[in-house]
């Protein structure tokens, strides 16, 4: 793609993108929709600007995967069960008419309780659904994916998808968290290092990855998804729930098979991983996970020059912006992280930097960029 000199007129609005149905979980950010954003006169589409990053080269600014106003377009169907029970639908269907913060998912027959403060939903720890991991078979299973009616998702939500954004979906409990949500995090911590224990949890994840590859394969088939996400949180504030070592050898394997599962698909997995897990970039590297978006928790900028010649894409969140900073210090702001950071592998994270300082960043990457041409 021919690369221009930045015009000013590149941030004119022209219109907006579709926002999506009603979402719960956006309702504590000031949201009763997730937005579609606003129309540019960008030289490329956001879709074509973030596939460049994807594939190791050099975009023409920054691609922004920030909660709002992103170049991806997020699509979470109620088709999935697990997007009702953890007020996470973002679909082209009316708003779930939710009665309760508390619900039941035929998934593994968990009970999910949703806090409106936080925005996220967890199994209310104290009575684990499954007391022996060994015999777990015997107490939940697996979903099925004929049980999913890919056809009928589809026809609800054609409309949905939007071809200029990076379209991608996601699987909320990843291998760690389905453990937590069956035996709560203490037991589930003790079943990963307990050699007796271990088998019962091999066979439980090795399950998970054949149920989670099928069910990616039949979603990107069906919408032709660009991206996949898979959340498992390894972390707390202060360290990882467990070692590398650990890891390595309990959850390492399947979360590979799910990275080369989209990668056979032609397409990236990103993990969503919370918690200072810094000691795991090199699992998360021999995983094949493509991106990740760490919390500031974690020291992202020594990372990012760390891990720059291993191609893991890193989510960086907006510096700290003072309330009552001018808009000249908001651009010298930008124009010092677009300095630091052009040179590595990053997406922006933003949270809800001032719209100056996403345009600034878009308008000093730009003018950066130009030179890696």
């Amino acid at each position: 793609m021919k690369r221009i000199e930045f015009n000013p007129d590149e941030l004119t609005i022209i219109g907006s993108y579709q926002d999506s149905g009603e979402t719960d979980a956006f309702r504590r950010l000031g949201f009763t929709t997730v937005p579609g954003g606003p129309k540019r006169k960008w030289p490329v589409t956001p879709r074509e600007n973030f596939i460049l990053r994807l594939q190791g080269k050099t975009p023409f600014w920054i691609p922004y995967s920030g909660v709002l106003n992103s170049d991806v377009r997020f699509f979470f169907p109620r088709m999935n069960e697990e997007f009702i029970v953890r007020h996470m639908i973002v679909d082209a269907e009316p708003r779930y008419n939710y009665v309760s913060n508390i619900m039941k998912s035929s998934w593994f027959d968990l009970e999910w309780e949703y806090v409106p403060a936080v925005g996220g939903a967890t199994v209310r720890p104290g009575a684990p659904k499954v007391s022996d991991i060994n015999h777990w078979e015997d107490e939940v299973s697996v979903p099925k994916i004929e049980d999913f009616d890919f056809e009928d998702c589809f026809n609800k939500n054609s409309g949905f998808l939007i071809k200029d954004k990076l379209n991608g979906s996601t699987i909320f409990t990843g291998f760690w968290e389905r453990l937590i949500s069956l035996m709560d995090v203490e037991n589930a911590a003790i079943a990963l290092i307990d050699d007796e224990q271990k088998p019962g949890v091999h066979r439980l994840f090795d399950q998970l990855a054949d149920f989670y590859c099928e069910y990616i394969i039949k979603m990107q088939k069906t919408f032709n998804l660009d991206i996949f996400q898979i959340h498992d949180d390894w972390g707390h504030q202060r360290s990882t729930f467990f070692s590398a070592s650990t890891a390595r050898e309990m959850l390492m394997p399947y979360l590979k098979r799910v990275a080369d599962c989209c990668h056979s698909l032609g397409i990236p997995l990103e993990l969503h991983s919370c918690g200072k897990n810094e000691i795991m970039v090199p699992v998360y590297i021999e995983s094949g996970v493509d991106m990740w978006c760490p919390q500031p928790i974690n020291d992202i900028a020594s990372l990012v020059k760390e891990y720059k010649a291993s191609g893991l894409i890193f989510g960086v969140p907006e510096p700290f912006i003072p309330e009552d900073a001018s808009n000249a210090q908001i651009r010298e702001i930008a124009q010092q992280f677009v300095e630091y950071y052009k040179n590595y592998n990053i997406v922006a994270a933003f949270n809800a930097p001032p719209q100056l300082f996403i345009d600034s960043v878009y308008e000093f990457s730009r003018k950066a960029f130009l030179a890696f041409d």
